[in-house]
């Protein structure tokens, strides 16, 4: 169940539809957000691609998984935790109605970490469903994590099971502001009291979807997790010594306890937890073990450390025995004012004991194969408590929560050419000693955030809903990307940033070539083996025409959507942008979909 060695999921596999299927529509959260990641997900959703797989690096198949996920997917996350991305790429600017920033009115932390999918058939007549729980943000942090899937299929009868969930749904439905976006949350919900969802393993004989934080009934006495128990295991790399010593007071005679977290919280107990918890943490060599190696990565790549971000509570009972995985750190705010999500799994197995998850995560006792192998050590000894310092980083953080607390609001205005846009905000819960500007995340000069703040002279892809915040006080200083909802971007955007994608014939013909793939991975390897022939004999021209129109009248006979696909590419590249379209190609497609509607004459 647990082995770290051999126990790895993959965030893309997770997302991918299975075999004959894909997604109609996906309904993602996240406390912290990559855009970088982000551009991934659509990837894996819509074109069956790994999150770090090859079709990531070409700006083709991004753009039309973009394409394909428009109103098809949304991701929630907590306001001011997006990064800001080390380079910036005209795509994100699509992605800015994808993404949904939750802000609390409590103060406290939006962060769970669950995914909602619906997949069809192509001839949309079987439906399937999936949870995946984890404890993971949308980044392609390098920590140990968990995830749990569930899959279900429709059911003619209804059930309650579900209900939980769909009340969760129901909860973003607020933060989303697209009506469009809400209305298909709504129906999956509806959809979801129809859905039996199975495990996929005996050895779970049942599970509970546990949210927390969303209404008055889903509190911290809803979950169940904290009543008394026999033996415990908590794995949390965050915690509250409050909520560490309430655990401790659940234990009955001769409870067992065992706690797993990072290094720097160990502190955090006193030395009679430590005397009654088993302690363990990473080893060094682990959470350093790619600095180790950074000779393998690419030039210039950040190493990043590798440390416990898993959540996880294992607690047995007499014969009781449940897992609780999801993103609930074992802290205070987990459990009382955050909004997160965990799923409960029953476990019936006969001798199933706790110890054999201690086994599979440190391996047997005495055998010096497994000690070697053991990523975990010990701590015996309450580390010294150091003087906690300032910590500014998390000062300039809130206020930048607090600007997206401010309800911002943004209008573009077209001024000779270029654009201006005009940011409202209720500077009154604005932090008065710190300094926040703004800038387009597309580029342009900085401003200072006042009640009004106005971006000058911006061009046309540089507009969008992302914009860079950065808080700076002294020395220290802060960024995050923020959403701001922005009215009066011209409808004309989307064609400029497809044009700075497609930006010559090959690249037009390239993307048609990917369309009628029936592999899409396959197609960007052959068209890399033909790069060659491409530069001998110029760019696409006619010498290819005669294999497009192959592949057409296959996807015609076979596919037909893809020719709604290349009608949409067409749509794109409008305007200005038509003037990448070869003439060869227009003339083929013409008279293509004329033989192809039966209106060529004899």
């Amino acid at each position: 169940m647990l082995k770290p060695d051999k126990d790895r999921l993959d965030y893309g596999n997770l997302l991918q539809p299975p075999a004959g299927y894909e997604c109609e529509f996906a309904v993602g959260t996240t406390y912290s957000l990559d855009l970088e990641t982000l551009i991934s997900v659509p990837l894996a959703l819509f074109l069956h691609d790994e999150m770090d797989g090859a079709l990531l690096d070409n700006p083709v198949a991004v753009l039309e998984g973009i394409r394909k996920s428009a109103n098809r997917f949304v991701l929630f996350c907590e306001g001011g935790q997006i990064k800001v991305p080390g380079k910036f790429n005209p795509v994100f600017s699509f992605l800015d109605r994808n993404v949904f920033e939750v802000n609390l009115k409590n103060g406290k932390s939006f962060h769970p970490k669950v995914w909602v999918i619906k997949y069809v058939t192509p001839d949309a007549d079987d439906a399937l469903y999936r949870v995946i729980v984890m404890s993971r943000n949308a980044t392609f942090d390098r920590s140990w994590d968990l995830a749990a899937s569930l899959e279900g299929k429709r059911s003619e009868q209804p059930t309650t099971k579900n209900a939980p969930l769909r009340d969760f749904l129901v909860f973003l439905r607020r933060y989303a502001t697209d009506p469009a976006i809400r209305k298909r949350i709504v129906r999956l919900a509806e959809e979801l009291e129809f859905v039996r969802f199975e495990t996929g393993n005996n050895m779970y004989a049942d599970f509970d979807f546990v949210p927390i934080g969303i209404g008055p009934e889903y509190d911290k006495a809803s979950t169940g997790l904290f009543e008394t128990w026999h033996h415990l295991l908590i794995i949390s790399p965050f915690l509250s010594r409050e909520t560490i010593m309430e655990f401790d007071r659940l234990g009955l005679s001769n409870a067992r306890r065992t706690l797993i977290t990072r290094r720097s919280e160990i502190p955090k107990l006193t030395a009679d937890l430590m005397e009654r918890f088993d302690t363990y943490c990473l080893k060094d060599i682990i959470i350093d073990g790619e600095e180790a190696v950074s000779e393998r990565n690419h030039p210039g790549e950040e190493t990043k450390r590798q440390d416990i971000h898993a959540k996880l509570y294992a607690r047995s009972k007499y014969t009781n025995h449940s897992l609780y995985i999801g993103s609930a750190n074992c802290s205070r705010n987990a459990f009382q004012g955050n909004v997160e999500f965990m799923l409960r799994l029953k476990i019936e197995k006969y001798g199933f004991r706790i110890s054999q998850l201690l086994d599979e995560l440190f391996g047997k006792e005495g055998d010096s194969e497994d000690d070697r192998r053991n990523p975990f050590e010990r701590v015996t000894a309450l580390p010294a408590l150091s003087e906690p310092a300032d910590d500014e980083e998390d000062v300039l953080q809130k206020a930048i929560k607090a600007l997206c607390r401010s309800s911002p609001k943004a209008v573009v205005h077209e001024r000779n050419g270029a654009y201006d846009v005009e940011i409202s905000v209720n500077e009154s819960s604005l932090p008065r000693n710190i300094s926040l500007t703004l800038v387009s995340l597309g580029g342009g000069e900085a401003v200072d955030v006042t009640e009004t703040t106005v971006l000058k002279g911006l061009r046309l892809k540089q507009l969008g809903e992302f914009y860079v915040a950065t808080a700076v006080k002294g020395e220290a200083k802060v960024q995050r990307v923020v959403k701001i909802p922005t009215r009066g971007i011209p409808e004309t955007r989307d064609r400029e940033i497809v044009g700075s994608v497609v930006r010559d014939e090959t690249t037009f013909l390239q993307y048609v070539a990917f369309l009628l793939a029936d592999d899409y991975l396959l197609s960007l390897l052959e068209q890399g083996e033909n790069g060659a022939v491409r530069k001998e004999h110029g760019p696409f021209r006619a010498w290819d025409m005669p294999v497009l129109y192959e592949q057409m009248l296959k996807a015609a006979s076979r596919s037909p959507h893809k020719l709604n696909d290349i009608e949409d590419l067409l749509r794109m590249m409008s305007g200005e942008a038509s003037g990448v379209v070869p003439p060869e190609f227009k003339a083929l497609y013409r008279t293509f979909r004329n033989t192809l509607d039966g209106k060529v004459k004899a």
